[in-house]
């Protein structure tokens, strides 16, 4: 796996730091899981979009999902990021039902396609933070 350089980390707040926690201790990702209907959210919400209960945890997925949509950037102005430009970025549809931002790995501009299967890894760069990484699902179905 790819790791990303050193970089400004963001601090997350509110929901996204409780995200962000559960993900970095569980070392893989996690997301927002409605306790009264098990309905998957992401972004994390206060209240569950399909019942509106506000009882929700964060609980581990299977990391599988399909491309959805991905840009490919050959710019960029962050030091961290100009070795890796070309990169790609894809909007991942988790096995889960919800879709999630990472950075592709190993996958070349041309490599990438809409209803690729992906497997989606988490890389901790605090005890608060992690980035998510994309890289191909050779096992995927």
């Amino acid at each position: 796996m790819t790791t990303m350089p050193q970089a400004f980390v963001p601090q997350p707040e509110e929901l996204d730091l409780e995200f962000y926690k559960a993900t970095v201790a569980a070392e893989a990702l996690c997301v927002q899981r409605c306790s009264a209907c098990g309905t998957w959210t992401h972004p994390a919400r206060y209240y569950c979009p399909s019942c509106a209960s506000p009882d929700f945890s964060f609980e581990k997925v299977s990391g599988r999902a399909t491309v959805y949509s991905y840009t490919v950037s050959h710019y960029t102005t962050e030091a961290a990021w100009k070795s890796l430009v070309p990169y790609v970025t894809v909007v991942a549809e988790l096995d889960e039902g919800p879709r999630i931002v990472a950075a592709a790995c190993g996958i070349a501009p041309d490599g990438i396609a809409i209803g690729q299967r992906l497997r989606i890894l988490t890389e901790n760069k605090s005890t608060e933070f992690a980035f998510f990484w994309a890289e191909p699902d050779e096992g995927g179905k």
